[in-house]
Parts: C-alpha cells; sequence; structure tokens
C-alpha cells in the first residue's frame, strides 16, 4: 500500500512540474517582462525602506529570490530573449538587472546564510540587547561585559572565515553594537599597564642624557687623537685667548741695538733740517718785483678827449 502512495505521489510532483513548465511557454514575452519588472521594483523598494539600519540581506531575500527566478524565465525563452537582450545599445532589461544583482552581491548578502552564521549572530545578539535592556546603567558594563565580548568573538570568527566580507547586515550592526557600547555606554576602558608606562617614561628622559655624555666622550676622543696627545698628558681643550696670542706675537719681535736706532733718528734728522734749509734760501733770493711810479700831473684829473674846465672870474 505504501508503494503505491509513493508512486502516486511521484506522479502528481511530475504532472505539476510539468504544467509549471507548460504554462512558462504558455505565458507571452509581454507576461514574462511584467512579472520581472513587478520583482524588481518591489526589491527596489525593500532595499530603499531597509538602508537604515542596513536590513538589505535578511530582508529581501525573498525578493531577490523572485526576481533571480523571473529574470531566469526570461531569458530561458529564446524569442524573449532576443527581443529584450541585446536588442538595442542601452539594454534596459539587462543592464537593470545587473545594476541590481551587482548590490545583492556587493553587500555579500549570500555570506549571511553560509554555516547558519545569521542565527548564531541573532541569538547572541538579542541576548546581548535582552542584557542591556534589563540592567540599570551602573552595572550595565559590569553585568553585560560576558555577552559583549561573547558577540564580538563570534563576528571575529565568522569574519576569518570569510576572508573578511562579511554580510553588510551583520557589519552594520556590529558596528552600531560597538559604537554604544563604547560610545554611549562608555565601556570600553582601556587598562594602562604601569610598567610599560614606566618604561617609556625612563627612555624618554634618559636618551637625551645618555646621547650628550656619549656625544661629548666622542668628541673629547677625536680632540686628543688630532693633537697627537699621550695618555699621560692632559688633553688641552681650551684654545689660548687673545691676549696670550698679543704677547706672543710681541715677544718673538726681535729687538735692535740702541746704538744703530740712534743713529737711524739722526740721519733722518739731519735730512729733514737740510730739506728746510733750502727751503728758505729759495725763498729770500727771490724779491717781488717794484712798481713803477707814475708823476702826478695837473691834468691827471683829466682825459685826454676832455676840455679843462674855464675858471669863473670874480668880479
Amino acid at each position: 500500500m505504501g508503494r503505491y502512495i509513493a508512486i502516486l505521489g511521484l506522479i502528481l510532483t511530475l504532472s505539476g512540474q510539468f504544467n509549471a513548465v507548460l504554462a512558462v511557454k504558455n505565458k507571452t514575452c509581454e507576461s514574462l517582462l511584467r512579472e520581472l519588472a513587478d520583482a524588481q521594483s518591489k526589491f527596489i523598494y525593500c532595499a530603499t525602506t531597509k538602508s537604515v539600519p542596513v536590513n538589505l540581506c535578511e530582508g529581501c531575500v525573498d525578493l531577490y529570490r523572485a526576481l533571480s527566478h523571473d529574470y531566469g524565465n526570461l531569458i530561458a525563452d529564446a524569442n524573449c530573449s532576443k527581443r529584450y537582450l541585446n536588442s538595442d545599445r542601452i539594454n534596459i532589461v539587462a543592464t537593470t538587472q545587473g545594476i541590481l544583482t551587482s548590490l545583492w552581491q556587493k553587500a555579500n548578502c549570500e555570506n549571511c546564510f553560509r554555516d547558519n552564521f545569521w542565527k548564531i549572530y541573532d541569538d547572541n545578539a538579542t541576548k546581548l540587547q535582552e542584557c542591556l535592556d534589563s540592567t540599570g546603567p551602573d552595572l550595565v558594563c559590569y553585568t553585560c561585559k560576558s555577552d559583549y565580548v561573547g558577540l564580538n568573538d563570534f563576528y571575529l570568527s565568522m569574519e576569518t572565515k570569510v576572508g573578511g566580507k562579511v554580510c553588510f547586515d551583520l557589519q552594520d550592526n556590529m558596528n552600531r553594537t560597538r559604537l554604544n557600547w563604547s560610545k554611549t555606554l562608555k565601556c570600553c576602558q582601556r587598562e594602562v599597564k604601569l610598567t610599560n608606562f614606566l618604561i617609556a617614561v625612563g627612555v624618554v628622559v634618559l636618551l637625551p642624557i645618555l646621547t650628550f655624555y656619549i656625544t661629548a666622550i666622542v668628541v673629547t676622543k677625536r680632540r686628543e687623537a688630532n693633537h697627537g696627545l699621550l695618555n699621560e698628558q692632559e688633553p688641552e681643550l681650551d684654545a689660548p685667548s687673545t691676549s696670550t696670542l698679543i704677547t706672543a706675537a710681541v715677544l718673538s719681535t726681535p729687538v735692535e741695538d740702541p746704538a744703530v736706532i740712534s743713529a737711524r733718528t739722526e740721519k733722518i734728522a739731519n735730512v729733514l733740517s737740510g730739506a728746510g734749509t733750502h727751503l728758505l734760501d729759495e725763498s729770500s733770493d727771490e724779491e717781488p718785483p717794484l712798481r713803477k711810479k707814475v708823476p702826478k700831473s695837473n691834468e691827471s684829473d683829466y682825459s685826454s678827449d676832455d676840455e679843462p674846465l674855464a675858471k669863473t672870474k670874480r668880479a
């Protein structure tokens, strides 16, 4: 009896699939195109309304599956494929489908449903949220720390398994959870180790001092080598002063005999005195020329052309 029931079920299943194939074949290209356009519009509406916070992969998965199925039916028909695909330069049907498929792939949505990642993550996130809602603000960091660490560890392990291509729904949710935990609740307090701090301070303080002394030692050794000093001698690092140099220059000047200096001075005096006497003699020999005296005459007051004035006679 059971065998007959199994055979009957198989026959019904095959007949249903055959009827579906016939129904698809009986559909016109216009009806297939309308079904694809309707599926595309529904998926676009879903993706837009679930953009913030991102719930594209989990919230629109059924619409994306229907979209892909309708597009497959359209291209499966040779006449419809020839009519709507590659018929012009724009190729609207294929271009629109490519944009929607690219959006789904860019969000790595298929990784949400791999290895039951979505369910495990959702369970951990729900547990953490219940803890946050039921705990006071003063104890939330201590009470819910284990739930937060568990969720974060699972996310890191999932990220490693998928090579960093985590479903974008889970990425957005984890980023918001971390931001709420660290910035809003201020539960992420980094513990500073005192030993590392002291080591860093010691290095910062001692490094300039050690550098100074090492430089001083190196410079001293080089000066000793350049001056050819022995180990027993004290290095003369200070340069001689200006007064010392002047004194040494004066002492190194040769001293002449006083008699030579006196003879030289007397000779110079004689030369100067002889030159002065010669100049005086020349000035006395040259007398200034005398002017010729012109005798005065009574007519000197008159010019040759003027006539003398006649004297008036007295009455």
